[in-house]
């Protein structure tokens, strides 16, 4: 029985230390967490006003589409022969199944 007083006698003052540790360091961790949560509200009303600017530019901005036409030969296959037509392809490739 003595040694088990003996360990409520150390241990009783380290729980309360403990506790009193814990007691002292949990308004920082809340203030710390309210800071970093300020920093990301700060931070994103900043993206949504940058971005609120972007889209309104765009908006008003002149809408000048500029497309190029490039005019390129039109070939025949027939004509340079190096080239197959659709029928010619579908024939050759389902020779082996015809009777």
């Amino acid at each position: 029985r003595g040694k088990k007083k003996e360990k409520k006698k150390y241990l009783l003052p380290l729980l309360l230390l403990f506790k009193l540790k814990m007691a002292a360091l949990l308004p920082l961790a809340i203030g710390f967490l309210a800071l970093i949560s300020f920093k990301a509200l700060v931070i994103g009303k900043i993206a949504l006003l940058l971005s609120g600017i972007i889209g309104l530019k765009k908006l008003l901005e002149s809408k000048k589409e500029n497309y190029e036409v490039v005019a390129h030969p039109h070939y025949s296959h027939e004509e340079h022969g190096y080239g197959r037509s659709l029928h010619e392809a579908q024939k050759l490739a389902y020779s082996a199944y015809q009777e």
